[in-house]
């Protein structure tokens, strides 16, 4: 949306003309501009010399007389101010310089939103702009860079003619949002919408007019019924929808629309070593089977100390796998792996740059910082960036959880915000650690999928977080504490696998009565399902017990739970 004071003035005037003369002979300053962005924002339809309000216009207009014209700044409402009233109506907190902001166009007090604030928030979420693409506009978003710091915007719009009649009327079209400002600044992002943009821009590139859609064509054409107008702008040919029709809906229905949150997906420099430590332990293993990536091959050639983190950091992202072979336990990559290998490190915060536009976000100043220095962001989204994303959207999230993520998930309300700064202060005093540790760890649980932390600094558990927080809560929480790698990818595999398997389990426990017995059987039949050692299996066994989460026949409340958590995550993935 975006709305400036010289917008309001003229809905104020059409209370008592609607004749498109009488108004600009009041206020001709940049009239004919002026109409056409609230012809785009869908507030007004221009018929002959009347300009006629739509139910939405009517709507804004009777907020009007509540709003003091000549005390706001000249621009009032645009993507960035949205932005800010969502997340204050989202969370219930703000920095206090975004709220000024609100406060100053008397959108918010220190209750909240005002009763304008919450009616334009509302209008906002409801109404639909107008698909309004001149030549200029298709000439501008053609070379215009796609996520960024909001200075390399104005530099590439002082470029060019209109520029910055062309930024608002992409805000009214909701085709790019501007992050809040933050110490770092502002930053920017085209929208999903703005892809479907670039390929009618393809297809027009000497465009002589004016590309028009909105509702009342837009639902028209989807029943099969085309008039002269959509007729002479190309977008139907012998009865038919061309391509550039097409591309005109897909705008139109890509606009506003809602897409399921990207979890963000992070790298460290470890993680690459080891990987490139198995990739030289496998090239030897090919010429000398006796060579082969177990844990203490992999620990003598790496020089890593604390190798049993970071492969179980690898594994929960499927970028290794195991595998018995001679009877050890070995890792090997995967697809995923061998090319994640090359491509460097990342942080959740510099994924959060491309994860954010992907359904219709804003990133803040530091995400675009961090994806820039990590090379996921240039003008748009790289190579690696493209990939990354491939990868966090693909992978099945096995859960590996540390002391802090432990901490983390206790210390937090369920379906409640909670400031970050306030969440370290709860773990620190939980369980120890330094500010700078609990923060990393923070943001590789938001990567683990099981919080997500916005904008404002506000975080809240995923629906995955909630569950696990359940299940942990309903196990033996001290021994989860006390335990390094008591919830790991292979711990897990464990409980999953007499999840999937609980006849056969059921079976086993039914057929001898003396426990060791149980204990056995137990582990031959895991051998059997799992690529992992006896010895490995009996180590992991002992863990779960100690825990909470296998009880004397199979797994506990926790056990279930935690695995039930997993199992809707993926199948949402799969859906």
């Amino acid at each position: 949306m975006f709305l400036k004071k010289r917008h309001l003035e003229i809905l104020k005037l059409m209370k008592n003309t609607t004749k498109s003369k009488e108004l600009k002979s009041k206020l001709p300053e940049e009239f004919e501009v002026r109409i056409a962005e609230l012809f785009i924002l869908g507030f007004v339809e221009i018929s002959g010399e009347d300009i006629i309000f739509t139910d939405v216009g009517k709507r804004m207009v009777e907020l009007i007389d509540k709003i003091p014209v000549e005390d706001i700044p000249d621009v009032y409402i645009n993507s960035e101010i949205i932005k800010i009233m969502e997340l204050l109506d989202k969370t219930g907190y703000v920095p206090e310089k975004w709220n000024n902001l609100l406060v100053e166009r008397h959108l918010a007090n220190s209750e909240g939103l005002t009763e304008v604030g919450k009616e334009i928030l509302k209008i906002y979420r409801e109404s639909h702009p107008v698909v309004y693409l001149t030549p200029d506009i298709l000439d501008f978003v053609r070379g215009m860079p796609k996520i960024g710091l909001y200075e390399e915007l104005i530099t590439y719009k002082n470029t060019k003619k209109q520029g910055d009649n062309i930024l608002n009327a992409l805000q009214a079209m909701r085709l790019l949002s501007i992050s809040p400002t933050t110490e770092a600044g502002k930053a920017f992002a085209t929208t999903v919408a703005l892809k479907e943009v670039l390929k009618i821009a393809s297809m027009v590139p000497k465009l002589g007019r004016t590309l028009i859609l909105r509702k009342e064509d837009f639902d028209a054409m989807k029943r099969g019924e085309f008039s002269e107008e959509m007729v002479d702008s190309g977008f139907c040919e012998e009865g038919e929808i061309t391509e550039l029709g097409q591309s005109m809906l897909n705008t139109y229905s890509e606009i506003g629309k809602t897409y399921q949150e990207i979890t963000p997906i992070y790298v460290l420099e470890d993680e690459i070593k080891v990987l490139k430590t198995i990739e030289i332990i496998k090239e030897k293993y090919e010429t000398n089977p006796e060579v082969l990536p177990t844990y203490k091959e992999i620990k003598k050639r790496s020089g890593i100390e604390d190798l049993g983190e970071v492969l179980h950091t690898l594994e929960f992202k499927e970028l290794i796998r195991r595998e018995v072979i001679k009877n050890k336990d070995t890792y090997w990559m995967t697809e995923f792996g061998e090319k994640v290998k090359d491509l460097g490190t990342v942080t959740t915060d510099g994924m959060k740059a491309i994860t954010y536009p992907e359904h219709n976000d804003t990133p803040i100043a530091e995400w675009v910082v961090k994806g820039k220095e990590e090379k996921v962001v240039q003008r748009g989204i790289t190579d690696k960036g493209s990939f990354l994303l491939k990868l966090t959207r693909s992978i099945k999230r096995r859960p590996y959880l540390t002391k802090y993520d432990i901490s983390a998930l206790i210390n937090m309300p369920v379906k409640r915000y909670i400031h970050r700064d306030e969440l370290v202060k709860l773990i620190q005093k939980h369980v120890g650690g330094d500010e700078e540790a609990i923060i990393k760890a923070l943001n590789e649980s938001e990567s683990k999928g099981l919080i997500r932390e916005l904008q404002n600094k506000m975080i809240i558990l995923t629906e995955l977080g909630e569950g696990v927080k359940e299940a942990v809560e309903m196990a033996k929480v001290q021994e989860l504490l006390s335990t390094k790698f008591a919830i790991t990818p292979t711990t897990f595999n464990i409980l999953l696998a007499i999840y999937n398997n609980r006849e056969d389990f059921d079976r086993v426990w039914r057929e001898k009565s003396e426990v060791g017995e149980h204990k056995e059987n137990e582990i031959i039949l895991l051998a059997k399902l799992l690529p992992l050692t006896v010895d490995e299996i009996k180590k992991s066994l002992v863990i779960l017990k100690n825990v909470g989460l296998i009880g004397k026949k199979g797994l506990t409340d926790a056990g279930v739970k935690l695995v039930e958590s997993y199992l809707k995550l993926w199948k949402g993935i799969n859906n």
